[in-house]
């Protein structure tokens, strides 16, 4: 039975992208579906003292970081997550803090107010994904899957699946997919991996080809990497 209504809520969600002209031609279709195991959600295959570091270059509208090193390790704390955040922002001393996050890796409760200049541009570029929203549909990890839209004076911007491919990081080799758009002449892409909480490099710019972010996985522990043909290699 769960089975059937998994299939059912498929198909609802797939009906909404086709209706709204998401999908692309290469991509699935009512006919061809994507499956349940191709949904992306955000904190995916994370466990009690998962530890993710990346390097970063964000820029806020109030804050930045500059070739940071950003450390986080997450605890369990009931029906939350302690996480743990560490940032090293150039020759600046380490900053440490502990944030309260959902499961769904959403800020809950107060943020110390020395900490948010180094949370805001975390938040816009590491967890970016997690508000990426078509429709209130599924995150489908599948070619030709649209992600989100973007508003640009009077255009209309889809971030979508583009491609898969083999990328070499510092905490290793991955077979990801990659998110992409463009605003004027430089394309943003994100790539993702099935199992990962998180998405495990970036290079995004603005409507003015000015880099908003860019990091990359630098190390990981605590999520179980698959074979080469899923994942890590």
């Amino acid at each position: 039975m769960t089975g059937i209504f998994a299939a059912v809520g498929i198909g609802v969600s797939v009906a909404i992208i086709a209706a709204g002209g998401g999908f692309t031609a290469d991509g699935p279709s009512i006919i061809d579906p994507p499956k349940v195991e191709d949904i992306w959600e955000v904190g995916t295959n994370l466990e009690d003292r998962s530890t993710l570091e990346y390097s970063l270059t964000a820029r806020g509208p109030s804050s930045s970081l500059e070739s940071a090193t950003l450390s986080m390790i997450f605890e369990e704390a009931g029906e939350n997550w302690d996480v743990k955040f560490t940032i090293v922002n150039g020759t600046a001393q380490p900053v440490d803090q502990t944030v309260v996050m959902s499961k769904q890796l959403t800020k809950e409760g107060q943020l110390d107010e020395n900490f948010q200049k180094y949370f805001e541009p975390i938040q816009t570029s590491v967890f970016a994904v997690r508000d990426m929203a078509y429709g209130g549909t599924d995150k489908y990890l599948v070619v030709g899957a649209p992600w989100d839209t973007i508003f640009v004076g009077s255009s209309t911007i889809t971030v979508r699946v583009t491609g898969m491919e083999t990328i070499q990081t510092q905490a290793g080799s991955f077979q990801a997919f990659v998110l992409s758009y463009k605003l004027d002449e430089e394309t943003s892409r994100i790539w993702m991996v099935s199992y990962m909480p998180l998405p495990v490099k970036a290079e995004v710019y603005d409507a003015d080809d000015i880099l908003q972010y860019q990091f990359e996985l630098e190390k990981v522990s605590g999520v179980q990497f698959k074979t080469s043909a899923d994942g890590a290699l």
